[in-house]
C-alpha cells in the first residue's frame, strides 16, 4: 500500500502550510501580485473618475494641500487633465485590468512554482524591454534604469532556473537509460 505524507500543518494545526523551496521565486511572485493590485487600483480609479472634471478635482487638491497654484508643473498637469476624456479613461481602465490579470496569473503561477509561469514571465518581461529602453532614451531617469535592471535581473534568474531544471531532467533521463 502506497501511503502519501500529509501536507504540513500551520501553527494552529488546521490548515495546510505551503513550504516554498525558492525564496527568490516567492519574492518575484509577491512583487507580481503587488503590481497586479496597483494596476487594478489604477483601473478602478480610471473608472471612478471617468465622468469627473479631472482638472477641477486636481485644482481642489492643489488648494487643499496649499500648493502653489501658479507653479509651472501644476499648471502643466491641469492642462493635461483638462484634455482627458471619459473614453480615454475607459480605455486606460481596460488596459489596466488586462495588465492586472496578466500580473496576477504570473504571480500566482510563480507562487505555486509552476514552470509555465517562469516561461510566461520571461517572455512577457523580455518583450517589454525594448519599450523600457526606448522610454529610457527618450526621457532618462534613475527610476527607469532601476526598473530596466530589475526586470533584466528577473529574466536572467528565471532563465537560469529553467536551464538548471532542463539540465537536471536530461541527467535523470541519461541515468535512467544507464548512460
Amino acid at each position: 500500500m502506497n501511503q502519501q505524507t500529509p501536507p504540513a500543518l500551520s501553527a494552529e494545526g488546521s490548515t495546510p502550510h505551503r513550504h516554498h523551496h525558492n525564496k527568490v521565486l516567492l519574492t518575484i511572485a509577491i512583487f507580481k501580485l503587488l503590481k497586479a493590485s496597483a494596476v487594478a487600483a489604477a483601473g478602478v480609479t480610471a473608472i471612478v473618475f471617468r465622468n469627473a472634471d479631472l482638472a477641477k478635482a486636481f485644482r481642489q487638491w492643489v488648494n487643499y494641500f496649499r500648493m502653489d497654484a501658479q507653479n509651472h508643473f501644476i499648471n502643466s498637469v491641469i492642462q493635461r487633465l483638462a484634455s482627458v476624456h471619459a473614453h480615454q479613461l475607459e480605455m486606460l481602465a481596460v488596459g489596466s485590468f488586462i495588465y492586472a490579470a496578466m500580473f496576477m496569473v504570473e504571480g500566482l503561477g510563480l507562487y505555486f512554482e509552476k514552470p509555465w509561469a517562469e516561461y510566461l514571465v520571461i517572455v512577457n518581461t523580455f518583450l517589454l524591454v525594448p519599450v523600457e529602453v526606448f522610454e529610457l532614451i527618450k526621457k532618462p531617469s534613475w527610476v527607469k534604469v532601476l526598473l530596466l535592471v530589475g526586470n533584466l535581473a528577473i529574466v536572467a534568474y528565471l532563465i537560469y532556473l529553467r536551464t538548471k531544471a532542463i539540465r537536471a531532467k536530461v541527467l535523470q533521463r541519461k541515468a535512467a537509460l544507464g548512460r
